[in-house]
């Protein structure tokens, strides 16, 4: 698998962390502590910014989650680095653990098309290396879309409630994004009115000779210069004043 390099020399192999079998490329875990702890409420970006090792905008290259009746059970995602703020390099690849079945386990879609991006908000995984990070939904993965003008723009409303946007920040925008659309056609009506009115999105209606389809189109965000500040990094100069 395209990631096996990747693992062994991100991950050990130690006595309470996660053991690896490469002969199935399956990652099997010894029920790692990530468990056991308890995921934070955020009531602004500059919060977890302070809580997170690592924030950046990020782009998934691919997943290996080992499922349960289809379910999500435990695994690695892995991201590339596009943008870094704190605790990564550009391009830099990192995993993310993930195990258990809470909707906060920070388990990532599979890569469609290019990959979905994200600002994320990690912390480094106990008894991993650098690179392996852990998250909690929706904090390590709000959705960020590319505009028609070629920018990036986090989607909102936001999956939580937690952290309020001053609406000034908030634009209209057409996406030039595959991401930018939710297909709705298994949905019922309710389901879909609910999540129209919920994250302001257009309501896309097709149909051919067969079926009638139905596709929702997110309509808003803010655009990433604007969120960065409110991350409110705290830059550490690169040489003290003793060099001077």
């Amino acid at each position: 698998m395209k990631h096996k390099s990747l693992l062994l020399t991100l991950l050990t192999v130690g006595l309470a962390s996660a053991q690896m079998t490469f002969a199935d490329s399956k990652i099997q875990f010894s029920t790692a502590s990530i468990e056991d702890i308890t995921a934070p409420q955020f009531n602004s970006f500059a919060q977890a910014t302070k809580w997170a090792d690592l924030v950046a905008i990020a782009q998934v290259d691919d997943i290996e989650y080992e499922k349960v009746r289809k379910i999500n059970a435990n695994g690695y995602a892995y991201l590339n680095i596009l943008i870094p703020y704190k605790g990564a390099k550009k391009d830099e690849p990192i995993a993310v653990i993930a195990t258990g079945f809470d909707d906060n386990v920070c388990y990532y879609p599979d890569r469609v098309n290019e990959g979905e991006r994200y600002l994320v908000f990690l912390k480094k995984a106990p008894n991993e290396k650098n690179n392996v990070y852990y998250g909690f939904k929706p904090y390590c993965q709000m959705q960020v879309l590319l505009s028609d003008m070629g920018q990036y723009i986090l989607r909102t409303p936001l999956d939580t409630n937690t952290i309020n946007i001053d609406t000034s920040l908030i634009e209209n925008h057409e996406f030039n994004d595959p991401h930018a659309m939710v297909d709705a056609t298994l949905w019922t009506s309710i389901s879909r009115d609910k999540y129209i009115d919920r994250f302001k999105c257009k309501l896309i209606e097709t149909e051919d000779s067969v079926n009638k389809y139905f596709h929702l189109r997110y309509t808003q965000g803010v655009p990433i210069y604007n969120i960065r500040p409110l991350l409110e990094l705290e830059y550490k100069p690169r040489i003290s004043s003793k060099q001077i």
